[in-house]
């Protein structure tokens, strides 16, 4: 299981940055993590051999690095975290990308978007790029930072990259509650016949619905319930209809893994990181996990 070693939090001087700085300054502090910031001078990548030379002698990478410097000690007011702050050119996704490899991040943090309002949840092109191909967890911001976490929910369909995800934000957020919650559909009167069910008392049947798997994830991951939510349309709608409904802060999604092309996100995590309101963690495992 990956600890929570070194964290990387990407700032791109939009309305999110101050939420961006005070998530990932105080998640470092409750777990003990280095803190690393960084900023991109996003510039395409097809531009950047043509004027880097150009940009290098323009651009006052300095006087950047001190404003950024001056806006995170002005939430840093008691000294409490260190930080390094790193000025980068080029490609936002790909500079970010870099660098987490480079310092060995466990965690990444950056927002959702670079909109002016927080209230727009548009999923930008940086954030999708990360998650698909970062191949680490990545904590997306899309709320106002309000202290820990209160009301954590997980997704998960048992599987061994959920329980992954769910171990992971209880060494991430040691103390925020976790609430574990498993869609599934419902079976249909033909269903129900083909295996010889009794159509109007499912509950007889635990193996069937997945039950049985429920319990033993409970015990894996040292929570005692779990909330079974049936689904007679879409999963992935439901979830997201379960997640607005309880107000989360927080939910957590698993990933399969990841190789040299990227990480391999559920048609489920992939819906919810899009269209959910809250902040999002998505733990993607390392090969060797």
């Amino acid at each position: 299981m990956r600890k929570l070693h070194i964290i990387l939090a990407a700032i791109n001087m939009s309305i999110l940055d101050d939420e961006v700085m005070k998530r990932a300054m105080f998640t470092a502090k409750e777990t003990n993590a280095q803190l690393h910031f960084i900023h991109t001078i996003d510039i395409p990548l097809m531009d950047i051999e043509i004027t880097s030379q150009y940009l290098g002698k323009k651009i006052d990478k300095d006087a950047i690095k001190k404003k950024i410097v001056h806006k995170i000690n002005a939430l840093n007011e008691s000294k409490s975290v260190e930080y390094i702050v790193n000025i980068t050119i080029g490609d936002a996704s790909e500079q970010v990308m870099h660098m987490a490899e480079k310092i060995h991040a466990d965690l990444i943090i950056l927002g959702s978007h670079s909109k002016a309002k927080i209230e727009d949840y548009y999923l930008g092109s940086t954030v999708q790029k990360i998650a698909e191909e970062s191949g680490r967890p990545i904590l997306v911001i899309k709320n106002s930072f309000q202290g820990a976490y209160k009301n954590i929910l997980a997704p998960t369909d048992f599987s061994s990259s959920s329980k992954k995800s769910v171990l992971f934000t209880q060494i991430a957020f040691k103390s925020s509650p976790i609430i574990l919650i498993h869609a599934y559909k419902s079976l249909d009167d033909f269903t129900m016949e083909f295996y010889t069910l009794k159509s109007n008392n499912e509950e007889e049947y635990p193996d069937f619905l997945g039950r049985s798997y429920a319990d033993i994830f409970k015990q894996d991951v040292g929570i005692r319930h779990i909330d079974m939510i049936k689904s007679f349309s879409s999963i992935n709608k439901s979830l997201l209809e379960y997640i607005q409904n309880k107000q989360s802060d927080l939910i957590v999604l698993g990933s399969s893994g990841s190789d040299i092309v990227g990480s391999f996100l559920s048609s489920t995590a992939s819906y919810l990181l899009r269209n959910t309101f809250t902040d999002v963690l998505i733990y993607i495992p390392l090969n060797q996990e």
